[in-house]
């Protein structure tokens, strides 16, 4: 296999530059454990860029992303370990204080789901994704009638995070460290268009972020 030039190039752009201005920190992060200040589930969209949306710096985020940005119900585990897998690490090894799941406009992931599950001969021949997004079907159906079809699809991108935070609490170790307030669960939808951002409050409203 041969090493793309842009792969080599912003490799090498990176390194004469951004690593040289963050050396000390890099250096002393290789000689200490990794202590993030939060745990970040988001969707593997390339538009989404977490560290620079929320200025992370080396250390700061333990990232983890699946198509749709899912937390599995705990009768859907075995649907991808490595979403809990990933969880499991940050809060029982890490003992990571804040668990983020970062959802976003115009997911891909989201709105097949919508199409296929709103027409069920629109399946593609996807093996492994048409089972992951099988994950979303108690999401879609609490999908208001009277919406239109763009606002369902927000809807859903929206109801997607207020599940999988629901999902998170049906696992005891996390459950436990929520009830002992060692654990702080935020939910947050990103818009692409205008780069703002909605967080999800106690009453499970999104409200804008300002």
């Amino acid at each position: 296999m041969e090493l793309p030039k842009f792969l080599i190039e912003r490799y090498q752009f990176w390194k004469k530059n951004t690593f040289e201005d963050y050396k000390e920190i890099y250096q002393q992060a290789s000689k200490t454990p990794q202590r993030p200040i939060a745990m970040i589930i988001t969707c593997c969209d390339s538009r989404i860029l977490e560290n620079t949306i929320f200025g992370g710096s080396v250390g700061d985020y333990f990232i983890h992303r699946n198509i749709a940005n899912i937390v599995p119900s705990k009768n859907e585990k075995d649907q991808n370990v490595q979403t809990l897998s990933a969880i499991e690490y940050a809060l029982k090894v890490l003992k990571t204080p804040n668990l983020i799941i970062l959802g976003h406009s115009n997911c891909g992931g989201v709105e097949y789901s919508y199409k296929k599950l709103i027409d069920k001969k629109n399946t593609k021949d996807f093996e492994y994704i048409n089972q992951w997004i099988s994950c979303l079907q108690k999401t879609y159906n609490n999908i208001p009638n009277n919406f239109s079809e763009t606002k369902k699809i927000t809807f859903f991108e929206q109801e997607n995070i207020r599940q999988s935070i629901k999902n998170l609490y049906e696992y005891d170790f996390i459950d436990k460290l929520i009830k002992e307030n060692k654990l702080n669960v935020i939910g947050l939808w990103y818009q692409i268009k205008t780069g703002s951002i909605k967080f999800l409050d106690n009453n499970s409203n999104f409200i804008d972020l300002n």
